[in-house]
């Protein structure tokens, strides 16, 4: 009985997945001893998050001719978004924070992004397939970036590389152990259980970044440039994944995939190796990538009202 009921609990916190996290935000604000109990988890939560969206990704299986906009995305958001918001960074004078900024633009999308993409009826396969190759290549990736780009100045590359082995390494054992262990009868009876642990999960990092920004903020430092920053460059993503997307009739939905991305991974795996500066980018970054989503969706929802108030009903015949 206890197990139906946190499983019909978790089925409704899933279904509110995206606008769950930033009530927890607002939580976090109002009780900031709950949001520092949940930053000093933010790792877990980060790992059990990722892990969950393995749990549930159901992809299918592939085609040689999907692989060129799934490719072309990846690079657009591992490789072409970081050296732009390089040269961004410098044009807006941001320091040792700029860094940071470039590292954020070195991000995987954000699975929320696909659910986005599913919401308004756009393919989600490709995003998916490309989400997940950019989350097994940023081990990679983001110490390449800190060390091709930054000169190891942000962080040092070798230690970036071994945080983000482990935070991805664990979040995939134990999401690859969980879909095996559940099987996939059992993972598609409780598919709105396992999606409603992850938006927990995901809710876990919104109370975090209550208590992050709250210090944070406490410091004095230019914010709006930082702002700034991160909203072009996620215009920037966007851009470049439409590009990469629209040969094969991808664009909206890359360009989702280019502008929301899953900053919470390189803070959760960073945390106390930031400077004050860094720090903030990264969280500014968790809370562009957690508005995003649900500005989307007020906005669709908003559009269907409108849709729906000044159409005309279909007469009866």
């Amino acid at each position: 009985m206890i197990g139906a009921r946190l499983a019909a609990l978790l089925g409704r916190l899933g279904d509110a997945g995206l606008s769950a996290p930033l009530l927890a935000l607002l939580l976090g604000l109002c009780l900031p001893p709950l949001a520092s109990i949940a930053h000093a988890g933010l790792p877990g939560a980060v790992a059990l998050m990722l892990a969950m969206s393995i749990v549930l990704a159901e992809p299918g299986r592939g085609h040689i001719g999907e692989w060129p906009p799934v490719l072309l995305l990846a690079i657009a958001n591992l490789l072409v978004t970081p050296v732009l918001a390089l040269l961004l960074a410098r044009q807006l004078d941001l320091g040792a924070a700029g860094g940071w900024l470039v590292l954020v633009g070195a991000c995987p999308a954000a699975g929320s992004a696909a659910l986005i993409a599913v919401l308004l009826g756009l393919p989600a396969r490709p995003m998916l397939l490309a989400q997940f190759l950019c989350f097994f290549a940023l081990p990679v990736t983001a110490p390449l970036i800190a060390w091709w780009l930054l000169d190891g100045m942000a962080i040092d590359p070798a230690l970036l590389a071994r945080r983000v082995l482990l935070g991805v390494g664990v979040a995939a054992l134990g999401g690859v152990a969980l879909r095996y262990r559940l099987g996939r009868v059992r993972r598609q009876r409780h598919g709105r259980a396992l999606r409603g642990l992850g938006v927990l999960a995901l809710c876990a990092v919104g109370l975090g970044l209550a208590h992050g920004l709250s210090g944070s903020l406490a410091v004095p430092q230019p914010v709006l440039p930082l702002i700034a920053g991160l909203v072009l460059v996620s215009m920037i993503g966007g851009a470049l994944g439409a590009l990469a997307g629209a040969p094969f009739r991808l664009a909206r939905g890359f360009a989702l995939a280019g502008a929301a991305r899953n900053v919470s991974l390189l803070w959760g795996v960073t945390a106390s190796l930031a400077p004050a500066g860094g720090d903030l980018v990264l969280q500014l970054g968790v809370l562009w990538t957690l508005t995003l989503p649900a500005l989307c969706a007020l906005g669709r929802w908003l559009f269907l009202q409108a849709r729906n108030r000044w159409l005309p009903a279909p007469s009866l015949p």
